[in-house]
């Protein structure tokens, strides 16, 4: 049971207008354990997740970050990993990772050991070299390229395979139970539509769960045959049709593969793609085009560059990127082939022409653009043949100078692909996979298999942190995975790789926090706060139960002494010496500001503290429960003042520093 607050909670000075924001924004890093359920993290596809209370810019180095372990699966995996946190299964309650693979095939794993608990194949996958004759672009098996989507209502994951059997190619929506692996009910189904002909078509854009429907979209296998950019849409409920969208009925084409990211959906339910090239003509035609749709796929609004021809004859795809929809604005952002980005009005897409964009489109990079992240008012990318940048945005538009770019080259295709993990708007780290070798023909990734990185950049100042061939005996993951982007929940990344071969291998490659000793030895400490060189001091050595805690001068007596207990990967408890009882979140509060109280040892997430190195002998105390950090309450100096939790931001009074008594 979590103990009722009896203590009066006032608002700290100078917080007031952050706690609001925070709150609107869901900012405050809560430390529930985080799923990642889809590609790129949520239906924006911004490619953030914003609840990492575990990894910082502190302790993603060479001596305190590595591989953890790794797991061999049966094919290349272009699929993002998914991961549910806290998921029933094999008779007890553990993190489970998805994988699924070019050879039809969907693994879970135990995401913190790599324990297999099931595999299911989803029948003979299609391979590149059947129907139509050969497509470098992939190099063997096609089965599963788009990452699945998971309903934790209803513990379905939905996935799209493409089949090879008797000669005929088939696509399949499937929805397998994430405890087991099996065909739930009325799955599979086969995905059809007019003019539809699955051996030309190409499913390579993750899906998109919203409005109780799952979306797909179709590309093609190196542009052969008769195929189109086809949006699907199917009810959750019984896996019927619930739409259908081509945006080249008149002479094919008009892709959608947006380098595996998904369609978005805005808080509305409405649904965004990006075509490639194709025809335009404005009524039934929308090559090289952003695309908006209603729940059932009906067209609501689109917008075309002013350039399009100009983009059908480079081979430009303006599809490359995909949309990003940027958090809390009616905005969104994509970019294609030729390293141009475009910012739209999702209320008013303007049609036809760059003067209705909401700034001109810029070249943002020299060539592709396949990934995009945004966070904390920055947008990410890092394109091909060119450099990681980073560009600002001041709440209605981007400057166009990058305000960070960086000195490594990316080799040849396709640059970076990315992910970022924060805690809140804190902490905030950019991981970036790409290349490299130019390989065998000069290309890069394009066309073979070519060993691949994994860098760590400060997402503030895209300061290195940290990569896997720092330490490349311990820390390699082989071959990259085209254009796939690790996941980042709960301490740990998840990197897809092609694995060593250049066909039917592939791996994902698990890192974390390496075990260590403990960055404070269990003993009795006076933890002093930086700031104002006070101690965490129990007022009165109160005996009571909920007695918030206070800074006051260090007098050594046992009601500032605290007696730390390491539970493991630098997660401790507080004693205090004079009352026995624990430091403690009031009422496992995950708020901001909320006080920080003695309470008896309960064993509860509220009552256990990570503990991080932020140099020059200070540590930061971040609540497990909560992830927000132990904080002096409005920055105050002065004797009494009491202890709250608040998000991490690298003051002077969230740091401490643990002395001998």
């Amino acid at each position: 049971m979590f103990k009722k607050n009896s203590y009066a909670r006032k608002m700290p000075y100078g917080k007031a207008s952050v706690f609001l924001l925070g709150s609107m924004l869901c900012v405050a890093g809560a430390r529930a354990q985080t799923s990642v359920l889809t590609q790129h993290n949520d239906n924006n596809r911004d490619g953030v997740n914003a609840t990492e209370a575990t990894l910082n810019p502190y302790n993603v180095n060479t001596g305190q970050f590595g591989m953890l372990f790794k797991v061999a699966v049966d094919d290349q995996v272009y699929a993002q990993p998914l991961y549910m946190a806290n998921l029933s299964i094999a008779g007890g309650t553990h993190n489970v990772m998805f994988v699924a693979t070019t050879n039809n095939s969907v693994y879970a794993f135990d995401a913190d050991s790599g324990k297999q608990y099931w595999h299911a194949q989803l029948g003979p996958a299609y391979n590149v070299n059947d129907e139509p004759p050969g497509c470098s672009d992939v190099l063997a098996t096609s089965g599963i390229m788009s990452t699945p989507v998971i309903d934790p209502s209803t513990n379905k994951l939905y996935v799209v395979a493409q089949t090879w059997v008797n000669n005929v190619s088939t696509h399949s929506l499937h929805a397998l139970n994430v405890t087991s692996g099996a065909e739930t009910t009325g799955s599979p189904v086969t995905v059809s539509a007019s003019g539809f002909n699955s051996v030309y078509q190409l499913q390579r854009a993750g899906l998109l769960l919203a409005n109780n429907t799952i979306y797909i979209a179709f590309s093609s296998h190196c542009d052969h045959g008769l195929y189109a950019g086809y949006t699907m849409a199917y009810s959750t409920a019984n896996l019927s049709q619930t739409g259908v969208f081509n945006p080249g009925p008149d002479n094919s084409q008009s892709a959608i593969w947006q380098s595996g990211n998904g369609a978005a959906a805005d808080p509305a339910g409405n649904v965004y793609v990006v075509t490639g090239n194709g025809k335009f003509d404005g009524e039934s035609d929308f090559g090289e085009s952003f695309l908006k749709f209603s729940s059932n796929l009906a067209l609501v609004d689109w917008h075309t560059p002013s350039d399009y021809v100009n983009l059908n004859n480079g081979d430009s795809d303006l599809t490359s990127s995909g949309p990003l929809l940027i958090p809390g604005k009616n905005l969104v952002i994509g970019g294609g082939k030729d390293g141009y980005l475009h910012l739209l009005n999702t209320g008013d897409m303007g049609h036809l022409g760059d003067a209705t964009a909401v700034q001109p489109p810029w070249h943002a990079t020299s060539s592709h653009i396949h990934s995009l992240n945004y966070w904390n008012g920055n947008l990410y990318l890092w394109g091909q043949n060119d450099y990681l940048q980073m560009f600002s945005f001041n709440g209605s538009t981007f400057n166009t100078t990058p305000t960070y770019k960086l000195g490594v080259q990316a080799l040849g295709h396709p640059g970076g692909s990315l992910s970022l993990s924060a805690n809140g708007n804190s902490n905030g780290i950019l991981w970036a996979a790409t290349n490299t070798s130019l390989g065998a023909d000069g290309t890069g990734a394009w066309h073979q298999s070519v060993p691949g990185i994994l860098y760590a950049y400060n997402a503030t100042n895209l300061g290195l942190l940290w990569t896997n061939e720092q330490n490349a005996a311990r820390d390699s993951c082989d071959n990259y995975a085209k254009f796939t982007a690790p996941t980042i929940a709960n301490g740990k990344v998840y990197l897809p790789s092609f694995g060593q071969q250049q066909t039917a291998s592939g791996q994902v490659c698990v890192y974390g926090q390496l075990p260590t000793a403990p960055l404070i030895a269990n003993g009795t400490y006076v933890l002093v706060d930086s700031n104002s060189g006070k101690a965490l001091d129990n007022p009165g050595f109160s005996k009571k139960n909920g007695t918030v805690m206070e800074i006051y001068t260090v007098n050594n007596g046992s009601n500032q002494q605290w007696v730390v207990n390491n539970l493991g990967n630098n997660v401790i408890t507080l004693t205090n010496a004079a009352s026995g009882e624990v430091l403690d979140v009031v009422g496992a509060s995950k708020s901001n500001s909320a006080l920080v109280d003695q309470w008896p040892a309960n064993g509860q997430a509220n009552q256990q503290w990570r503990v991080t190195s932020t140099g020059g002998g200070k540590f930061e105390l971040v609540s497990v429960e909560s992830g927000q950090a132990l904080d002096v309450d409005g920055a105050a100096v002065a004797n009494q003042t009491e202890v709250d939790q608040y998000p991490y931001q690298g003051h002077a009074w969230q740091q401490w520093t643990f002395q001998a008594p």
